[in-house]
């Protein structure tokens, strides 16, 4: 029988060795290039989803805007044009954001679908529609429906900050591994070549009135951001190996990005409608 000061550093040996196990293991995981190709799709997928939102509830929210704009500066205009207006809102904007929460339950059942697949997330489906009538009704107070949308909306936020990250990683982890093929080199490293500068602006103009919001200009300055210029082979197979450890270190960051994504999936698609396509709304 051994004693406890026998086992103790055997069992934290084996500790070691199963963390190193885990550590290194990342690459071989399946999963880890499943959460890779959620958060490669994430950018495309959110530009896609932001574009049509905000196209489909543009034509619903200029004709309010309009009619409350008219009643506010000519409420005698507003006698002769309101019912044409309100007639085109009725006859166009109202089908146009129908269309839109059609649309955007089906993107949702797809987002839900991909969650489950790529990030391993359970994300319950609300019981299906027993029929047209009530998937209708359904569209519009269904609170599944506006919790999609909101999720919809949120994928281009988070898929631009997907987008850059897998660039900086991918890039920076590139630079380090591939130090030996152009440690000579005094010009590599990561650069910006222009200053590069953003600004988040909204504006809606309509006639004589303009809403502009630009709250902040975000800039970065042109200049080195990485120099990885070794003099030696020596050197850059140091830098190469560092660069190892680092691409190991960012995989397990985006496999941990892609668990909390999976949560927020969960969360957001949770009890949202079944696709059409999978779960018809007749019986």
């Amino acid at each position: 029988m051994s004693s406890p000061r026998t086992s103790d550093p055997l069992a934290a040996l084996a500790r070691v060795r199963r963390w190193c196990r885990r550590f290194v293991g990342v690459v071989a995981r399946r999963q880890t290039y499943y959460t890779l190709l959620y958060l490669l799709l994430a950018f495309p997928l959110g530009v896609g989803y932001f574009t049509m939102l905000v196209t489909g509830f543009a034509l619903p929210a200029g004709f309010a805007f309009a009619f409350v704009q008219i009643g506010l500066s000519e409420p005698l205009v507003l006698l002769i044009a309101g019912i044409p207006i309100a007639l085109l809102g009725l006859g166009i904007g109202l089908p146009a954001a129908l269309v839109t929460l059609f649309a955007a339950n089906q993107l949702a059942a797809l987002e839900r679908r991909l969650a489950e697949r790529l990030l391993e997330a359970e994300v319950p489906t609300a019981e299906p529609a027993r029929s047209v009538r009530e998937r209708a009704r359904r569209l519009v107070v269904d609170r599944g429906t506006w919790k999609g949308v909101i999720y919809l909306f949120s994928k281009f936020f988070y898929g631009t900050a997907a987008f850059v990250a897998l660039t900086v990683g991918v890039t920076f982890t590139y630079a380090l591994v591939a130090a030996p093929l152009h440690y000579r080199g005094d010009t590599v490293g990561i650069h910006i070549g222009d200053p590069i500068e953003f600004v988040p602006e909204f504006t809606y103009q309509h006639e004589g009135w303009t809403v502009d919001v630009s709250p902040v200009t975000l800039s970065i300055a042109d200049g080195e951001l990485l120099s990885l210029h070794v003099d030696s082979l020596p050197a850059a197979l140091v830098v190469s190996a560092i660069g190892v450890l680092v691409g190991l270190v960012v995989l397990h960051l985006f496999n941990a990005v892609g668990w909390l994504l999976a949560r927020y999936a969960e969360l957001l698609l949770g009890n949202t409608q079944p696709s059409v396509v999978t779960e018809p709304p007749w019986e």
